[in-house]
């Protein structure tokens, strides 16, 4: 089986609604469990479940301990992986402290043998796989924007998409537009951010 793929518009990075130009994308088949892939090891090996399970669970953790660490690991065949720090924006080291610095995401770089194993001849998957933003005006989508505020309270960007039919990166522009306009304001981190009104000199959302 093949993989398949469509093609995506590009992020447009003004906002201003112009089309922009299509790059191609995978579409997923799915996602492949780890369960499954142990089971299928195990089918073909004399290692069984239980023991890739042990393996898988102890290699995990020796990766953490390292990352923490402040090491660079490599898994032998598949990559590099490394952590990132996140703090508060700041124009002087000197106006932020090391217990206001936090590990934020693990990065990974997939080894150049990994990279060489992954590849193959691709299939188009045709109307079936394509998918476009809406086009609604911003109009529009302010007015649904704010109609499911008034039901909800809160909004995340996956309800935006759901009630304007954008895309996950057109959503994402449209939300800081929104932003910067002064309409929502962000609230949370990582992947639990959502936005709400801005509050008035009383303390209430408007």
């Amino acid at each position: 089986m093949k993989a398949r793929y469509t093609y995506r518009e590009n992020p447009n990075p003004s906002g201003d609604g112009e089309k922009q130009g299509l790059h191609p994308r995978i579409v997923s088949n799915g996602t492949i469990s780890t369960e499954k892939i142990f089971k299928e090891i195990a089918q073909a090996s004399t290692y069984t479940v239980p023991d890739l399970e042990g393996m898988l669970s102890a290699i995990t953790r020796r990766i953490s301990h390292y990352l923490v660490e402040g090491y660079h690991v490599e898994l032998k065949g598949i990559g590099y992986f490394s952590a990132s720090l996140k703090s508060r924006p700041v124009s002087d080291k000197k106006e932020i402290r090391a217990n206001s610095i936090y590990f934020d995401n693990i990065n990974f770089r997939a080894a150049a043998s990994f990279r060489k194993q992954t590849r193959g001849f691709v299939e188009s998957a045709g109307k079936q796989g394509f998918k476009a933003s809406s086009s609604l005006s911003m109009e529009e989508c302010e007015k649904r924007l704010n109609d499911f505020l008034d039901q909800k309270g809160y909004i995340t960007r996956i309800n935006y998409s759901n009630i304007t039919g954008r895309l996950k990166n057109r959503a994402l522009l449209d939300l800081k537009a929104f932003e910067e306009q002064g309409v929502i304001v962000r609230e949370g981190r990582g992947n639990r951010i959502f936005f709400v009104r801005p509050r008035t000199e009383e303390g209430e959302r408007f």
